[in-house]
């Protein structure tokens, strides 16, 4: 859940903020005025949502994941040992 807070609070609070985000999974939604200016989240998070948006910009990964999740729902798949000959 995203919580807003005001840009001149989040100035006050950044180091806490910053700490929260990291450990906690925290966004927080700055305002001024009142307005949605910027958000503020772990950069783990960020880094997982630019790569979730670049492989779903990739219509061939999209179309692998959609096949994927299609075999999955039929029960038809391999295990990692079938695949690979090996145990994980």
């Amino acid at each position: 859940m995203n919580k807003i807070i005001p840009l001149k609070e989040a100035r006050q609070k950044f180091s806490t903020l910053v700490d929260r985000a990291d450990r906690l999974s925290e966004r927080f939604v700055v305002t001024k005025n009142g307005t949605p200016r910027a958000v503020l989240m772990s950069a783990e998070e960020f880094e997982s949502w630019v790569e979730t948006l670049e492989l779903m910009s990739n219509p061939k990964a999209v179309k692998a994941l959609e096949q994927g999740l299609k075999e999955a729902k039929s029960r038809k798949f391999a295990s990692f040992k079938e695949v690979f000959g090996e145990e994980q």
